[in-house]
């Protein structure tokens, strides 16, 4: 200890300045604690934010494979509809053959029975003037 004219001023001095500097930790010692207290708030917030991300998360990727399974199927679905669809068009085409066939039948049909009825009439005619000559010669 240091002796000095009025010793007891110079250690109330210095028992003043070490008060004053405990005091000043002390206030900074709070402060820190109250800067990590809200540190820790704020990583239980980000915490909590990132919990919230992680289910988010899950529940999109769940969703995701819901919407595949539902893009498979309709994916199956568009390769069965073609195939029937190709099919059909073979059975249109195999039809539209044989509506052109028989088209073509009846018309080739429809000409004969024209030729005959073209005929037909013609004979009529002929024998209806041999008829009406004949009834001329007979009865003039």
């Amino acid at each position: 200890m240091v002796v000095c004219k009025g010793g007891e001023k110079m250690s109330e001095q210095l028992l003043e300045k070490i008060l004053h500097v405990v005091t000043d930790i002390q206030k900074e010692l709070q402060d820190i604690r109250e800067e990590q207290k809200a540190i820790r708030e704020e990583q239980e917030a980000l915490k909590n934010g990132q919990k919230e991300l992680y289910d988010l998360v899950n529940a999109l990727l769940h969703r995701q494979e819901e919407t595949d399974a539902k893009l498979e199927a309709l994916t199956m679905d568009v390769h069965h509809m073609r195939g029937e669809m190709t099919a059909m068009k073979q059975e249109i085409h195999a039809l539209n053959e044989k509506i052109d066939s028989h088209y073509e039948q009846l018309n080739e049909r429809l000409n004969n029975l024209q030729l005959d009825l073209d005929f037909t009439v013609h004979k009529t005619t002929m024998t209806e003037r041999e008829l009406f000559k004949m009834r001329n010669r007979l009865f003039s």
